[in-house]
């Protein structure tokens, strides 16, 4: 528990722990000396992101900087997940991870991009007010922000337009079907036939297959190269989408690219994943001194093979990006390929976030389909390649669903119905990188997942339906499901359960509407119950609120689950200069004027200082993991 009181006081005292030599925003760094090429390494500042040329025992060679040698990247893989390896004119440079290619490195990795998915999310980018992003990251989105406060039509939403209402309903001044969004909607028009328009990503004869997966498409040549089966272990890219092997997500989990972990040391010439990295053979930096991997060379960009065995061919591998013969052109959302040289391919791509194959298929967090209440919502999550992962299981492709909650609720999910071994987990705040609130694996049947939450709070929530796992004979658990929805909002409260039911934070007899109910009534030595919400009554020995326990013995004088350091006394026990940090459970700022500070009602609901004012803003990653300072209401919310 110390750990937790030490990082709130280097934070206030303004003393921060960076990633060595990776500080996103560092200062000018050393030149090197070179010589017997054992040097440290130099650092050089671009915006957000660091570049490292490393000097190490290997690089040999006199001069200043001296800098490891190269052929390939994979040569200088240096272990650290949060930088980015290349090999550029025969010496490895090292960039903090930027994997949105925005300029801006990761929050997980020391920087300040709260969404490192996206490339229009960024600190200082200005906000977009109907893209449902938080652009600036400053903890709220879209007309929530206040940036948007003065803009016309705040209230339009993208993915909205209602194809025969004579409206613009997404605000893009096209309405109805002079909106590429209602393009093969039966509304406007359905076309007779798919062929011709394969790659639009439109369902344009409104029959519900898309593109290459419309038998319409079958005899046209790119369909024709994307129905062929990977072969996942002759060096050949059979399905033309310019990768090899167990590069290509086909091949995950397959022979020979399964392995059971924790594997064996990697073995260079026998075509297995031996030490379960996923890159086998020659792919895998540990065998590129080995004799049997001396073939591999730099890439050449057009010539249809893997020159540097990394399982890339041309124009899909990072060492031909923005070269001539890899020219940039829009992403077709449909077509296996990373048209537009940005490193995502079709629905992984934020370009093709919004359109309708994307969105039929759900499979990320780009395109989550809406809950809007209780019901069943079926799909199919085949060849769906998987993104995220829950902490009970999830190492096959998922759905993804999102629900928003103006009220507390009761919800209650499961997956009965679905046809493979499915887990559900259910994540809060931000899609990919939020707190999990909850993950399950078979607690309804055998293959079906379930998950209850007697109260969830006003926010947005996404839900994963995902496949538990990838098998090495049987393949992937995947293919059609069902998700049950049960949301029922604003539940009462039940006086003697030990549960806030009704979401107002007051739990049982400290519920007001509970307060002359059975054994509430009077409970309190005599007097009205009350909640044990303030240092006077975390302290004065008296179990004010009746649920059987006193003063520290109460959850409610340690209130966050999470960041747990000090009792609700008034008394600053860890000397941090945060008085009971985070400790004294509270409804509203009313419950704090005790120690004079607010209540992070958006997430821990717990009293504490402005979180603007803890040095970097750094406290939401600890007291609500997913969270950021919202300037706006000086607490922790939920992007």
């Amino acid at each position: 528990m110390r750990r937790f009181s030490q990082l709130a006081f280097l934070a206030l005292v303004g003393v921060a722990c960076g990633r060595a030599g990776l500080d996103p925003f560092p200062s000018e760094g050393g030149s090197g000396q070179g010589g017997d090429g054992a040097s440290g390494p130099t650092t050089t500042t671009s915006t957000s992101t660091t570049t490292t040329t490393t000097t190490g025992p290997s690089s040999g060679g006199g001069g200043e900087g001296g800098g490891q040698t190269c052929t390939v990247a994979q040569q200088c893989e240096d272990g650290d997940p949060c930088t980015t390896n290349l090999c550029a004119g025969g010496v490895c440079t090292f960039f903090l991870r930027d994997d949105d290619q925005d300029g801006a490195v990761a929050v997980a990795c020391g920087g300040f991009d709260c969404n490192d998915q996206n490339p229009e999310v960024f600190p200082g980018h200005p906000e977009d007010c109907f893209d449902g992003s938080d652009n600036d990251c400053n903890g709220v989105e879209d007309c929530f922000d206040p940036a948007c406060d003065d803009v016309p039509n705040c209230g339009c939403q993208p993915t909205t337009e209602q194809c025969g209402n004579g409206e613009d309903d997404d605000c893009d001044e096209l309405a109805d079907c002079f909106d590429t969004d209602c393009i093969g909607t039966p509304a406007c028009g359905c076309l007779p036939t798919e062929a011709g328009l394969c790659q639009n990503g439109f369902d344009d004869d409104c029959d519900d297959d898309f593109d290459c997966d419309d038998a319409d498409c079958a005899s046209t040549p790119a369909c024709q190269c994307q129905a062929q089966q990977e072969s996942c272990d002759n060096g050949q890219d059979e399905d033309c989408d310019l990768l090899v092997d167990c590069g290509d997500p086909d091949c995950q989990g397959q022979f020979p690219c399964a392995c059971q972990p924790p594997g064996t040391p990697e073995i260079c010439n026998d075509g297995f994943d031996n030490d379960c990295d996923t890159l086998p053979d020659c792919a895998d930096a540990d065998c590129l001194a080995t004799p049997a991997c001396q073939v591999c060379t730099a890439e050449v960009c057009n010539d249809g093979a893997d020159n540097d065995c990394d399982l890339k061919i041309d124009c899909a591998d990072e060492a031909c990006f923005l070269t001539p013969s890899c020219p940039v052109g829009p992403e077709i959302c449909n077509n296996g390929l990373d048209d537009d040289i940005d490193g995502f391919a079709d629905c992984q791509d934020p370009d093709c976030a919004q359109t309708p194959v994307c969105q039929q298929q759900q499979a990320n967090c780009l395109s989550p389909k809406l809950i809007p209440g209780s019901g069943t919502y079926v799909g199919d999550t085949t060849g769906n390649v998987s993104e995220t992962k829950g902490s009970c299981g999830g190492d096959a492709g998922e759905a993804v669903f999102y629900f928003v909650l103006d009220d507390p609720a009761f919800v209650h999910l499961d997956s009965s119905g679905t046809s493979f071994d499915s887990t559900l987990y259910v994540r809060t705040g931000a899609c990919n990188s939020g707190l999990e609130i909850g993950c399950d694996d078979d607690s309804a049947g055998m293959l079906a997942a379930e998950l209850e939450f007697t109260i969830l709070y006003p926010g947005t929530y996404y839900v994963f339906l995902d496949g538990f796992a990838v098998d090495p004979f049987g393949g992937a658990n995947e293919g059609p499901f069902q998700l049950n929805v049960e949301i029922l909002e604003n539940p009462p409260e039940i006086c003697a359960d030990g549960i806030d039911n009704d979401g107002d934070v007051f739990v049982d007899c400290a519920d007001p509407e509970c307060t002359n109910v059975g054994a509430c009534f009077n409970c309190n030595g005599g007097a009205p119950p009350t909640a044990e919400f303030e240092p006077s009554r975390c302290t004065d020995g008296q179990d004010n609120d009746c649920d059987g326990v006193t003063d520290g013995a109460d959850d409610d004088c340690h209130a966050s689950p999470v960041y747990v350091t000090e009792f609700c006394n008034a008394i600053d026990e860890t000397q941090n200069n945060i008085i009971d940090d985070f400790s004294c459970r509270c409804a509203s700022d009313a419950d704090c004027d005790e120690i004079g500070q607010l209540c992070y009602t958006s997430t821990v609901k717990a009293c504490g200082v402005p979180c603007q004012n803890i040095f970097g803003m750094g406290i939401c990653a600890f007291i609500a993991p997913g969270s950021v300072c919202n300037m706006a209401t000086s607490q922790c919310e939920f992007p």
